[in-house]
């Protein structure tokens, strides 16, 4: 889980309040890594997720006020990146990547990660949030997917399990 050093966090959010953004450069320094990865992992697109990284900074400069300090940071900015990423994947839906021969990577890692970019946008989206990133099936559900039930979404989560495993023990 998201671990922040909560003093310096807060007195870089209660300067950048007030305008100052030098110390939100400094947070978005902070979080670049965790917010980038987020949305890599769900669109599978350098490059868009690259856009999507620096449209979430500046749409939560945008809205620091909305912020609520009895949320982490991190965990805030990472709902706004995984809802702008899910967005833009409804008004620009990308093709899977498809998945490679196991022996054409170089560590079980790098396969792992081909085969998690390989599942259905939707199934990747579940997996990504619950297994990687730690959210809730209810947090998923209330937030992130569209007429999903929490029974549905660990329905999809045991399928895309089960496929994971098939395709890395084959």
């Amino acid at each position: 889980m998201i671990v922040e050093n909560t003093n310096y966090v807060d007195y870089l959010i209660s300067l950048s309040k007030e305008g100052r953004t030098r110390s939100f450069i400094d947070l978005c320094e902070i979080n670049l890594r965790n917010v980038y990865s987020a949305i890599y992992r769900i669109i599978s697109d350098q490059k868009a997720a690259a856009s999507l990284t620096i449209f979430t900074f500046l749409q939560a400069w945008e809205r620091l006020d909305e912020y609520d300090s009895k949320t982490p940071f991190a965990m805030w900015l990472k709902k706004l990146a995984v809802i702008y990423t899910i967005l833009d994947l409804k008004r620009n839906p990308r093709n899977n990547i498809p998945l490679q021969n196991k022996n054409n990577f170089n560590s079980s890692l790098e396969f792992l990660e081909s085969v998690i970019l390989s599942l259905p946008t939707n199934d990747r989206i579940i997996f990504v949030l619950h297994d990687l990133e730690g959210y809730s099936y209810e947090d998923i559900s209330r937030s992130f997917v569209d007429n999903m039930m929490v029974d549905e979404i660990r329905s999809v989560l045991i399928q895309t399990r089960e496929y994971i495993a098939d395709k890395i023990n084959k």
